[in-house]
Formats: C-alpha cells, sequence, structure tokens
C-alpha cells in the first residue's frame, strides 16, 4: 500500500472519530435542552391602575411573591401598577381576551359582565368590615365567582379596598344637606350616582386619573373615596375637608383568564388559588392598618375630619333609602342576591334604615 493511500485512510478514520464526538455532543445538547425546556419558567402579567403603595397593590404583590414561593420558581407573576398598561376597563378587558394574564379592578367597574356586583354598591349594605368578610369569604362571594366564569374570569381574589368618606375642598360637611349644589366625582357606578343625587350634590363621573386635576382646576369639588386610596395619590394636597360615613364600601377584585388557568397542571391552579387565600388574609391586616395610619396623616396634614354621631349618621342612611328602592329590581341589584347577602349578614333592609 502506498504512503498516500494510508495516509488517506487514517485521514478518514481521524474523520469518522470527529463525526461521531461531534454527533455526540450534538445529543448531549439535545437532552439538556430537553430538560431546560421541561423547566422553562412560567412567565404571566398582572396589570392594575392603583398607586404600587395601595395595599391593594400591596396584595397583589404578595400574591405575586407566594405563587413564586410555592412553585420553587416554576411560576412568576409580574405586576404592574399605577396604571402602567391600562385602567381598569383596559386591564379587565385585556385579561377577559386573553391578551393580559391577570388584572385586578374595583368592583364597580365589573358591573359590566355581572349586575350582581351592584348589591355590593349599594349604600350601607355593608356597615363594617366584619360584614365585608363574611359575605365576600360565603356565599355572595360565591355566587360571583360562579357568575363571573361565565365571562370567561377565574376570581382569584378579592383584596380589600376600603369604605369611601366624603371629602371636598369647598367647606365642612356635617349632614346631608350640606352637600347640596356640589359637583362631587363618582365612578360610572349608577348607584353611586344615585346616592350623591339623593344627597343633593352634582354627582359627576370621570376617570380616576382626572380626579387630581379637576379638584386643583374646580371641574369637581369633592368625591368619594378611601383615606389610603386619597392619601397615597396625594389628594390631600387638592382637599380641606372629610367627612367620615362610610357610605360605599368598593371591594378590588383579581381575576384571571379562565382558559389560562384552566390550562395549567392541577398542582399550579392549586398553588395559585392558595397563594391568593394567604394574600388576601394578610392584606386584610395591611389594609386596616393603612387606612388608620392614612387618616391619621389627613389630620396631621391639616385636613379637618369630621365624625358624625349616632343620629348624624342616620340622617346619612335616611337621605340615601331611596337609592335601595330605586335600584333592587330585577336586572339591577337582583333581590334575590340582596336577600343572600342580608341573610348572610344576619339583618334586614330595615335594620340598616330604623
Amino acid at each position: 500500500m502506498s504512503e498516500m493511500k494510508k495516509k488517506m485512510i487514517l485521514f478518514m478514520i481521524t474523520l469518522g472519530f470527529i463525526v461521531l464526538f461531534i454527533s455526540g455532543c450534538g445529543n448531549s445538547n439535545d437532552t439538556d435542552k430537553t430538560s431546560n425546556d421541561s423547566e422553562e419558567v412560567i412567565s404571566f402579567r398582572l396589570g392594575q391602575s392603583k398607586a404600587a403603595t395601595h395595599p391593594v397593590s400591596l396584595g397583589i404583590d404578595k400574591f405575586a411573591e407566594l405563587v413564586k414561593e410555592k412553585t420553587n420558581g416554576e411560576i412568576v407573576v409580574e405586576t404592574f401598577h399605577d396604571g402602567t398598561i391600562g385602567d381598569d376597563r383596559e386591564v379587565i378587558e385585556g385579561a377577559q381576551q386573553g391578551t393580559l394574564d391577570f388584572a385586578s379592578s374595583s368592583t364597580p367597574n365589573m358591573a359590566s359582565f355581572t349586575n350582581y356586583f351592584i348589591a355590593w354598591d349599594l349604600p350601607y349594605i355593608f356597615e363594617n368590615k366584619e360584614e365585608v368578610y363574611k359575605a365576600v369569604d360565603g356565599k355572595p362571594g360565591d355566587v360571583i365567582r360562579e357568575e363571573l366564569e361565565k365571562s370567561g374570569f377565574k376570581v382569584i381574589f378579592f383584596p380589600d379596598y376600603g369604605f369611601r368618606q366624603v371629602v371636598n375642598n369647598v367647606r365642612p360637611i356635617i349632614e346631608p344637606n350640606d352637600l347640596k349644589g356640589l359637583k362631587v366625582r363618582t365612578t360610572n357606578s349608577p348607584v353611586e350616582q344615585a346616592d350623591f343625587e339623593a344627597m343633593g350634590a352634582v354627582p359627576t363621573p370621570m376617570s380616576w386619573n382626572e380626579v387630581y386635576t379637576g379638584l386643583q382646576q374646580g371641574t369637581i369639588e369633592a368625591e368619594g373615596n378611601s383615606y389610603s386610596l386619597l392619601w397615597s395619590t396625594k389628594h390631600q394636597e387638592v382637599l380641606k375637608y372629610a367627612t367620615e360615613v362610610n357610605y360605599n364600601y368598593s371591594s378590588d377584585i383579581v381575576v384571571m383568564n379562565k382558559a389560562i388557568f384552566d390550562n395549567l397542571s392541577p398542582e399550579h391552579q392549586q398553588i395559585i388559588m392558595e397563594a391568593g387565600q394567604e394574600a388576601v388574609e394578610w392584606q386584610r391586616d395591611v389594609a386596616n392598618e393603612q387606612e388608620a395610619e392614612a387618616k391619621q396623616k389627613f389630620i396631621d396634614f391639616g385636613i379637618e375630619v369630621y365624625e358624625p354621631s349616632d343620629e348624624e349618621m342616620k340622617k346619612w342612611k335616611q337621605a340615601v333609602e331611596s337609592v335601595w328602592d330605586e335600584f333592587i329590581v330585577p336586572g339591577e341589584a337582583e333581590p334575590e342576591y340582596v336577600e343572600i347577602i342580608l341573610e348572610t349578614l344576619g339583618k334586614t333592609q330595615d335594620d340598616i334604615f330604623k
């Protein structure tokens, strides 16, 4: 055999080993890729409009933290506050359509999906936080959860928002009659608008991100909101007076696109629901603490806070009793659902307004 042929054979053998080696490395990489794929992080986005320091936002961040912890990092929920990816309506519609995984909104903005939320808006249907939690955690909350699934939502939890107080920059408000003629910003809730009409005010529906400027420029003169939200958004700078009447409790709601939720493994579904339950228990304590702190900050800032007496509170309640008669009709605040709430709380309409 010639020297040239020997070199050629040696070259071919060497080349074969090289090909086999590269092939083996390639198989090893494919195995690693499969392994990495099976451990791929599932990333979700959650959008909402409140300031990052608000108790609702803190509860949402706690939820995201718990999900990551309980799944050992397999699921990461990225939270977006301050309306950075949309206001309440926009993020809720995104969650319904699946362009957003999770969304949070105040419940009045959910009334277009189920009129059961109209009952939650009735003035003084909830008179304290104990009643709120009893209803939300009980049958009334379960009815809402089931109903919203028909619209493509999986309810994860209801963050505690708080009771709305009447605040303004014109004059002290002692009784409902003192509101006469004041331009009061309201949500799109027809019930809240009716509340202020019954009090003699001029209800003015306005997007939340326009309220500060509206108060500053005189487009509106008053609003109804919780101390914590008002303080976290610096509304104390454009307000002078507050009257603590708890005329309306507003809850928030965190929902997930139901199809996306259903596509998760049973284990991950259970973890998300557990994280929601733990987050809301933690968040309620934070919300109550921050509400008390924010009230004191209002006082320290120089806002006059008036707390009506028991006799004065009867006047506030009686001023809006007609709103119940207006809205507790089929197609609005469903009479049967209102009765479920009252039975759960162990009281009647007469008990509230007597």
